[in-house]
């Protein structure tokens, strides 16, 4: 799956710097304050972080955001960084230590699929931009919103995580997640089985299901409390 991950993050950062050329000054409407400058300055800037965290060997590691270069040399430097980056993750052992900033594994197998998800969001935030629409891969939504609720929710923390509530997110992909939020304690279990009636329900299509659980677009039908349905998003 690492593969297919990479395969992601490489397609879709190359369609992001090149929407970008010529619209560096297009406000970003899901990045309220950027333009798509520091779109593709935010991508070569994490791939940046991310060899910091693999040369540091297990500590998280001590960073400075790198400096946001002219613009005739952003979009090179960008695709310099995250080219760099993805030849080190196609090639270095998956189960080095590497510093993450969730509650898996410290491991370097973590930033593949994270890296593949922070790029296919901001390349849909690239052409929200200028007004275009892109269709997004159905098995990387599914992948996405797993992503979203087994990876993010847990270290989320407020009210609302403090009391006991389950979910359901259910996509037309035949696809579901059952959620279940114990004081704090937060376990998900992807199925395309039968689920038992949950405090809340989402449901839509994986596209739909992602953007929400990723803050882009509003979520699509919800059943239950809006304040436990929000709990659930990320971005």
């Amino acid at each position: 799956m690492n593969v297919e991950y990479l395969r992601v993050a490489d397609t879709y950062a190359d369609v992001l710097f090149r929407l970008s050329a010529g619209n560096l000054e297009a406000p970003v409407p899901a990045c309220p304050g950027w333009r798509l400058r520091h779109l593709v300055h935010h991508l070569g800037n994490v791939a940046f972080f991310v060899s910091a965290a693999i040369d540091a060997a297990g500590p998280e590691p001590e960073f400075t955001d790198a400096a946001l270069p002219a613009d005739s040399e952003l979009r090179s430097w960008a695709a310099a960084e995250l080219g760099s980056l993805l030849d080190r993750l196609r090639t270095l052992d998956r189960d080095l230590e590497v510093w993450n900033w969730s509650q898996e594994p410290q491991r370097l197998g973590f930033w593949p699929r994270c890296l593949a998800h922070e790029v296919l969001v901001h390349a849909w935030d690239a052409h929200d931009a200028l007004g275009r629409r892109l269709e997004l891969p159905v098995d990387a939504c599914l992948d996405g919103i797993d992503e979203v609720l087994a990876i993010h929710l847990p270290l989320r923390t407020g009210d609302v995580m403090a009391s006991s509530w389950t979910a359901v997110v259910r996509a037309a992909e035949d696809t579901a997640w059952f959620v279940e939020v114990e004081r704090g304690k937060v376990t998900t279990t992807r199925t395309t089985g039968p689920l038992p009636v949950p405090d809340v329900l989402l449901s839509g299509t994986a596209e739909q299901l992602y953007l929400g659980l990723w803050g882009r677009t509003p979520l699509p039908r919800v059943h239950g409390t809006l304040d436990r349905a929000r709990a659930l998003c990320t971005g």
